[in-house]
């Protein structure tokens, strides 16, 4: 091997070194996307806002998107009804703080339960509240009879109370993917379906979607979306059973609490512990009693004394 080849092979060597190293470097300059900032679920019972109170001023759309799938992120792959809301802003320019998606997730999707998984997210642009129901609690979100009939729901009423405890609050867009079903439909007009298309093993996909900039008004009751009969797939992959609905275990619904009880009557604003001595008419009679007593000692015993005073002064 001559010099001249040796040195060609080093140059080589140090180029592609030098190439590497510039990769490297390119790669390492691109700027990797920021995933969503996680926001705290709290476990404290909400306080429900005054409507069109939250984050005046501002225009809040709400996409909401519920489907049937897997979730296998903890020692069992379990089948789930998830829900996901994206709230956004409705005006360019403007930005979500973080302090303001804590605020909404501490107020809409507090509470915790064994068939419930919740979570919150944060970016500029956007707020995201998910949750995951499981098991039994699926029922909040269908029904099946013992024939197989199948009638899908979701809490569409509670979602238009979010909606309306913002200044400018408003559900642009509503999509339900419904579990393997056959002759499916929608209960109300939509911006486009599918219905019965079919999958593998004998499964079949459906799917309503109702979008505001479509001119498709978006259902705002907790009547049936969607209705079918449950297939194989349903009731043996899926672990779909037999059942009515039930009712949301989480998250806790602040607009449904009960109201505590005044601990003053509102009337009179007379407290409960002055009712309580008022109503111990024994007691008030004793006092009055010593009270006159006493009143009758002291009196006696200035007539005394002044008895005293006259008989010394004429003694001397």
């Amino acid at each position: 091997m001559t010099t001249q080849t040796t040195t060609r092979g080093r140059v080589a060597r140090w180029a592609a070194c030098a190439l590497v190293a510039v990769a490297c470097l390119c790669v390492g300059s691109v700027p990797a996307r920021a995933d969503d900032t996680p926001v705290r679920i709290a476990s404290a019972t909400p306080t429900a806002p005054e409507p069109g109170t939250l984050m005046p001023g501002n225009e809040i759309w709400m996409s909401i998107s519920i489907r049937y799938g897997l979730d296998g992120s903890g020692t069992d792959m379990l089948d789930t009804v998830e829900v996901r809301i994206m709230l956004s802003l409705g005006e360019l320019g403007q930005h979500f703080q973080v302090e303001d998606c804590q605020a909404i997730a501490d107020t809409f999707w507090s509470g915790s339960h064994p068939d419930f998984k919740s979570k919150a997210s944060f970016s500029p642009i956007s707020c995201v509240l998910k949750a995951s129901y499981y098991r039994e609690a699926r029922h909040a979100f269908y029904s099946m009879d013992e024939s197989g009939h199948l009638q899908l729901r979701a809490p569409m009423e509670y979602f238009q109370q979010m909606a309306d405890s913002f200044e400018k609050g408003t559900i642009t867009e509503l999509s339900y993917y419904a579990p393997s079903m056959v002759n499916g439909h929608c209960n109300f007009e939509t911006s486009y379906s599918v219905i019965d298309e079919p999958l593998v093993a004998n499964a079949h996909h459906n799917g309503c979607v109702w979008q505001s900039r479509q001119g498709t008004v978006i259902p705002i009751t907790d009547e049936p979306l969607l209705e079918g009969d449950a297939d194989e797939s349903f009731t043996t992959y899926k672990q779909g059973t037999v059942g009515a609905f039930t009712d949301l275990v989480a998250p806790v619904n602040p607009f449904t609490l009960p109201t505590p009880e005044p601990t003053t009557d509102p009337s009179t604003g007379v407290s409960a512990a002055a009712s309580g001595d008022r109503s111990e008419p024994g007691r008030s009679s004793s006092t009055g009693l010593l009270i006159g007593i006493g009143a009758a000692i002291a009196t006696l015993l200035l007539i005394g004394t002044a008895a005293l005073i006259i008989a010394l002064r004429r003694k001397h």
